[in-house]
């Protein structure tokens, strides 16, 4: 299980190497213990073509702000 410094770190590579780029492609695992309320295709889908604007963290929980909902989050 990572350390809050590994997922600051995390969260600064996305934040440095991501921020203003669009999405191309998305790959979802099939496992509701990732994706919870919709199918893997259809959170692909709605990811696809957004710009990430900025990638936020609090504790061990990091998300994606995109340029339009929804905005992915992450639990390390």
């Amino acid at each position: 299980m990572p350390e809050l410094p590994e997922v600051e770190a995390a969260r600064r590579a996305v934040q440095d190497l991501c921020c203003g780029k669009r999405i191309v492609r998305a790959v979802v695992a099939d496992d509701s213990k990732v994706v919870d309320g919709v199918s893997p295709a259809e959170f692909e889908k709605s990811l696809v073509g957004r710009t990430i604007i900025a990638a936020h963290r609090k504790g061990k929980n990091m998300w994606l702000e995109l340029d339009s909902p929804p905005f992915p989050s992450f639990q390390f």
